[in-house]
């Protein structure tokens, strides 16, 4: 069963600091104004782990991908 409250798709699920993962732009945004979301710290909280936005690459389809690596909080 899914989790509606977290609509990225992990297929790793052993992460650790340092790790890197790719997340669609849109599912990503759509955490804003969620508690997976710290505006402050700019920090996505997802899996238990907290993620630091790193960079953004935009694809021909005119769909992006944003890039996260996990940190330590």
């Amino acid at each position: 069963m899914e989790n509606p409250a977290n609509p990225l798709k992990v297929v790793k699920t052993s992460l650790q600091v340092g790790d890197q993962r790719e997340v669609p732009t849109r599912a990503l945004e759509a955490l804003h104004g969620t508690d997976a979301y710290d505006s402050y710290e700019k920090l996505y909280r997802i899996d238990g782990l907290a993620w630091r936005l790193e960079g953004r690459i935009s694809r021909a389809d005119g769909t992006s991908v944003s890039l996260l690596r996990c940190v330590n909080e």
